[in-house]
């Protein structure tokens, strides 16, 4: 079975075992893993299994091992590609490894910032984002036939989080990605929401609902925020307080949710549990054949929405199913932008837009500088001394300052992700910093919202970065055309 072409039909709604996910918590049984492919390819409704390139905890088997098993047993297996502790190269490296081995299904994500004792945890390179990587295949993967997926995460608290989400996940479509994964959640409206925003916009790439049977081990996790962005709703926390002993209420809650989101229209489920043992998953997927008539019934006894009073909706709410009408929900008016900004936003245009009254001036100065020693070290620390103190410039010679309401990523977000957040914020809090610092991309939304009270993304997406250009002038690079806007200002 092609889990991609599955998604494509419109009578199909196949569900991937979610096997082994990059937050497992403690080392997996490798002998129960196998047996649990032997046992859902003999059942015969599930035969694609994800499981991550890299868990959290290192495992003495390694997923491409895993991926070959699961392909002899007549399975598929989907795996999931993270840049947290590889470069553009090593993921291509990767990835060419995997395929070699008959993998066709990958998802691509910037991964999780690592977590660990002091001097334990390797360092993460966050090289590129996965829209960035996205782009990179497109050339790299030419002749090759993959299924590439990415991930959306539709339960961010505030309307700064959310809209970028769904920005970020415009592009990884725009880049190339076939299908979508959804982010771990709880909200069933926020899942209508995805919906409901996709037919807006017109995007038609499938739709897959992560589903997880949640018990108290997963809950603990994610208290202990070991599942980034993720928030453990107070009403499922109280029912599972009180099912410790007896899995059939999880069995029955997580069938109803895989029910509800077949019915509202999801394509296909992710489904996992923190048991290695296929007869649960079975038991979800016979009891979701009862219920799946049914699903509307279950929408208001699975309402997991709690969270901030301020909770940012894309849509209105309907008030017969508790779920979204498909009208957009009015936004936070706009803002006096800040100095800074409203400085560097007049700058910008002064010098670096064509019709800038000092364009072709700024141009002709840079070529000079560019060919003679003396004067590009004084325009080099001209720079530095200017952008510096007002963003925390790292002179990575490529800047992008204008697409990021001028605040410097590279200083700003500790994944230096340049085309959007991660999934890994809280409340509008970093991950790596959570209660201590705001996430970058929240603040890139709040100096956008000072200029339009909706805020419209007219920049393209941004390709990885050259990093032979680090501590090299960014002015001077582009106005020869040496960074990734390849400003041709000869012909301008």
């Amino acid at each position: 079975m092609n889990f991609f072409r599955e998604l494509e039909k419109s009578n199909s709604f196949p569900v991937c075992y979610n096997l082994l996910p990059h937050y497992t918590a403690e080392e997996q049984d490798y002998n129960a893993l196998a047996r649990c492919v032997k046992e859902a390819v003999q059942d015969g409704r599930i035969q694609t299994f994800f499981l991550s390139d890299q868990p959290a905890y290192r495992q003495e088997f390694s997923s491409l091992s895993l991926a070959e098993d699961i392909l002899a047993a007549g399975g598929e297996p989907i795996v999931s590609l993270s840049m947290t502790f590889h470069d553009r190269n090593s993921v291509m490296d990767r990835l060419q490894k995997y395929h070699q081995a008959g993998v066709q299904h990958f998802l691509f994500v910037s991964g999780d910032y690592p977590t660990g004792t002091e001097n334990k945890t390797p360092k993460p390179v966050f090289d590129t984002d996965s829209v960035q990587l996205l782009m990179l295949l497109a050339d790299f993967l030419e002749e090759k036939s993959i299924a590439k997926g990415c991930v959306v995460c539709p339960f961010k608290s505030f309307e700064s989080e959310q809209i970028w989400q769904y920005e970020k996940f415009r592009r990884k479509v725009s880049a190339g990605a076939d299908f979508v994964v959804t982010q771990l959640g709880y909200d069933i409206r926020k899942f209508d929401e995805l919906l409901g925003y996709c037919g807006l916009h017109k995007i038609a790439a499938p739709l897959v609902a992560n589903i997880f049977a949640t018990d108290m081990q997963t809950a603990r996790l994610i208290q202990a925020r070991n599942i980034p962005g993720v928030r453990m709703p107070s009403s499922l926390l109280r029912d599972l307080h009180g099912e410790t002993s007896d899995r059939k209420g999880i069995i029955a809650r997580t069938a109803k949710t895989l029910a509800v989101l077949k019915g509202l229209g999801y394509h296909g489920a992710l489904l996992g549990s923190s048991k290695n043992d296929f007869s649960e998953i079975k038991q979800i997927v016979d009891k979701n054949e009862d219920l799946h008539h049914e699903w509307r019934n279950y929408v208001t006894e699975l309402d997991c929405s709690d969270g901030p009073s301020t909770r940012f909706y894309y849509f209105q709410k309907n008030p017969q199913n508790g779920l979204n009408s498909r009208e957009p929900a009015p936004v936070a008016l706009k803002h006096f932008p800040s100095p800074t900004y409203s400085f560097s936003y007049f700058i910008d245009w002064l010098v670096y837009v064509p019709q800038g009254p000092l364009f072709k001036l700024t141009g002709r100065f840079c070529h000079f500088c560019s060919t003679r020693k003396f004067w590009y070290a004084f325009l080099w620390l001209l720079e530095y001394v200017t952008k510096h103190p007002l963003y925390g410039c790292n002179m990575c010679g490529d800047c992008t300052l204008y697409a990021c309401g001028f605040l410097c990523y590279q200083s700003g977000c500790p994944k230096k992700l340049l085309n959007g957040p991660c999934g890994g914020s809280i409340d509008g809090y970093c991950e790596v910093l959570p209660e201590k610092k705001r996430c970058y991309w929240v603040k890139v939304y709040h100096n956008m919202k000072g200029v339009r009270q909706h805020v419209t993304f007219v920049t393209p997406a941004i390709p990885a970065r050259d990093i032979s250009l680090h501590r090299t002038s960014s002015w001077i690079n582009f106005f020869t055309g040496k960074d990734h806007r390849k400003m041709k200002f000869e012909e301008t």
